[in-house]
């Protein structure tokens, strides 16, 4: 009671009963102002100086979450630039890596057919040495008649004597024929022994190739296994097997064949081994571009390039009703109108209204895996269009059964939906691995 006198006395000292003279023409006009009138006025006055501050208050913390907005809208559009530097260094990179081994493979064929060159000129010095060996036999005999010959001229100088002149004569015919079978004679050793020396030289040239060929498919051989391993770990981060995801190269039909089994038997004793290591590191390099053409249609993208996980994959309660529920894929929240990429190149089997997705697209990626993205705003592709690795195939929605805008992303493997983070991040790791690459060339 005390306090309501008390309040009531300051009502009184600072509003105390006031009159307002208004003069208008000639005439006074008097207006009575009591306190409760006074209090009114100061009342309303405080409100509007409190609504002033607060709407001032107010418009500059919006303009602080704008220009925060902005930020992060400039930070997004940096990190996208980024990605699409690193995505056009991978397929460069990738492009060389390709082009190397091809370079590879030509020389093994060059090398290949510089063998073969060898061993047609062995081929033909041993021709020629054998030529070389019937020519020396042949000097042999015809030495020996001469010797036959001269010891039958030396009887008949000893028994004809008046011929002696004719018989010097004669000799000395006979000691010239000698001396130039003996000189064709040194001749044709000199070339057995020039011919011996060069298939020497020729036999340790093979065996030097032969070192230099294997040396140069193990060293291939040893690449292609490291990029088989590295390929392989990459699809087991998916969580599928390599040897049941990955199926083997189609082999063409082989015509009809036949014949009597004849052992090969090689005519350098290295021949087996290189034909052998030939064979093996054909076998990898099959294996590679099979794994490599497998990767290149595994969707280890990103559906879009700025978003944040809003549900995982596996089981969550429902977002609509609460219960308990089995999700097939992620959701990928954003902004609306988020460009949504293919993660992977392949065909388009679906694009449209799909029930509860809402607007859907359904990509298939050949081998048994496809990929689905729903509750778009809008499709930008139609059933039939082969789209490549992060082409555009339509803006983020709210479509179907949805709470807000997001892209609900799955991945399906023979029509079993599997968790897509794991792709995501396979993904992530790859482009990873290859900035640091070229990081390092640079």
């Amino acid at each position: 009671m005390s306090a309501f006198h008390g309040m009531r006395r300051l009502v009184d000292k600072w509003f105390p009963d006031r009159q307002i003279l208004v003069r208008s023409n000639d005439s006074v006009y008097q207006l009575r102002l009591g306190k409760y009138g006074q209090l009114a006025l100061a009342s309303f006055g405080v409100a509007a100086i409190t609504w002033s501050v607060g709407v001032s208050g107010y418009s500059w913390y919006l303009d602080q979450r704008l220009a925060t907005r902005e930020e992060q809208l400039f930070r997004s559009e940096l990190s996208y630039n980024r990605l699409i530097a690193r995505v056009t260094e991978s397929q460069r990179r990738f492009g060389e890596i390709t082009a190397q081994m091809e370079d590879t493979h030509r020389n093994l064929l060059s090398m290949a057919e510089k063998n073969l060159q060898l061993q047609a000129r062995v081929q033909d010095y041993t021709s020629k040495l054998a030529s070389s060996e019937k020519e020396k036999v042949r000097i042999s005999a015809l030495r020996t008649s001469m010797d036959n010959q001269m010891n039958a001229l030396q009887g008949q100088i000893d028994g004809i004597t008046n011929r002696n002149l004719a018989l010097r004569d004669e000799l000395e015919t006979v000691e010239t024929v000698m001396s130039r079978v003996m000189r064709e004679r040194d001749q044709a050793l000199q070339r057995s022994k020039k011919l011996q020396g060069e298939l020497s030289d020729a036999r340790q040239r093979i065996a030097d190739l032969h070192t230099i060929q294997q040396q140069a498919m193990q060293r291939v051989a040893e690449t292609a296994d490291s990029t088989i391993l590295e390929l392989e770990n990459v699809l087991e981060m998916t969580g599928l097997q390599p040897e049941a995801f990955v199926l083997p190269p189609m082999k063409p039909q082989e015509p009809g064949v036949g014949g009597p089994f004849v052992a090969f038997e090689p005519e350098h004793p290295k021949d087996e081994e290189f034909v052998n290591v030939a064979m093996a590191l054909t076998d990898r390099m099959d294996q590679l571009a099979n794994l490599q053409d497998r990767l290149k249609k595994t969707p280890l993208g990103e559906p879009a390039t700025s978003y944040y996980l809003s549900s995982s994959f596996g089981k969550r309660k429902d977002p609509i009703n609460g219960r308990w529920a089995f999700h097939s894929g992620v959701d990928l929240a954003g902004p609306v109108k988020t460009p949504i990429l293919a993660t992977a190149p392949g065909k388009v089997v679906h694009a449209g209204w799909s029930g509860k997705y809402g607007k859907m697209v359904e990509i298939d990626h050949g081998n048994g895996v496809r990929t689905r993205y729903g509750h778009l705003f809008k499709v930008l592709v139609k059933k039939g269009d082969e789209v490549r690795y992060q082409d555009h195939i339509a803006l983020m929605g709210s479509t179907g059964r949805s709470t807000g805008s997001h892209v609900h992303y799955e991945v399906l493997v023979h029509d079993k939906p599997v968790n897509p983070i794991k792709f995501i991040e396979a993904g992530r790791y790859v482009f990873k691995n290859e900035q640091d690459d070229t990081d390092r060339d640079n």
